[in-house]
């Protein structure tokens, strides 16, 4: 199955008191047709298509996620834009943040929106959380509609010591960078996820005062040798996120293969 959405019916429209108290409202979806989300030919220039009918005006959010991994995203088809009540049909080109195509079996949709009548851009605020709540959200997660609209941007990650191809050996230092407008995270700090197709490698958290820096050192002997691809993931704690990925091969001495079975 390559496809899910989060809907809540909403039967309250009221934000609990406080600065950054505020609980997330989700919006109703029905009538879903999904049946050409994935089936479709990117390498033809072939577009996928979803439908979707929503009782009132709203603010949606389409987003990819790499099947078997946690928070792995590998587009953004809507960033939390504007629709009006009705039927809306949404399309996407099948590639990824970097403009390559995307295995459509590995990939799953999350659709999600608040109302309209929740919006009230500006109003959330850091003040008084901890950093728990800051990454993770309150207990009812992410309220997007009271969000700074300047902050509502999908960031762009730029990998600058790995290539589509290379060969890695020993110990590889990932590192990383974001280009472009910074989004939320110049207020509330990064996550960054590191993966070997599905597996978690590493998750870092930073802080503001990073300045967009990521850093991270592979021991690749941990792992077998042979063809991987490796991600590099990024989100702003807010789920404004993106990605890259490498195909990559390890190629360590007989050592290292000797030191990768015994690990696995």
């Amino acid at each position: 199955m390559h496809d899910y959405h989060h809907e809540h019916e909403h039967d309250m429209h009221e934000h609990p008191e406080g600065h950054g108290e505020y609980k997330p409202i989700k919006i109703t979806f029905t009538d879903f047709k999904m049946e050409r989300a994935f089936a479709f030919d990117p390498a033809k220039g072939e577009h996928g298509v979803i439908t979707y009918t929503i009782p009132e005006p709203g603010r949606i959010s389409i987003k990819v996620l790499k099947a078997g991994t946690r928070e792995l995203y590998l587009q953004t088809i809507l960033n939390w834009e504007h629709r009006d009540a009705g039927t809306h049909t949404e399309k996407w080109d099948g590639k990824d943040y970097e403009g390559k195509i995307i295995d459509l079996s590995e990939a799953i949709m999350i659709i999600e929106g608040e109302p309209l009548s929740t919006f009230a851009p500006g109003e959330y605020s850091l003040k008084g959380q901890s950093p728990e709540e800051i990454i993770h959200g309150h207990p009812w997660g992410h309220a997007h509609n009271v969000y700074d609209p300047s902050a509502n941007v999908v960031p762009e990650l730029i990998v600058t010591s790995i290539k589509e191809g290379d060969t890695i050996s020993g110990l590889v230092n990932i590192e990383s960078h974001l280009g472009g407008e910074v989004g939320y995270g110049d207020e509330a700090g990064y996550g960054v996820r590191y993966y070997l197709d599905n597996t978690l490698l590493q998750e870092e958290f930073y802080e503001r005062s990073c300045k967009g820096n990521f850093s991270y050192t592979l021991d690749t002997t941990a792992f077998l040798d042979g063809d991987y691809t490796l991600f590099v993931g990024m989100c702003d704690h807010h789920q404004h996120a993106t990605s890259r990925g490498y195909k990559v091969r390890i190629s360590n001495n007989s050592k290292g293969e000797e030191i990768s079975k015994k690990l696995r």
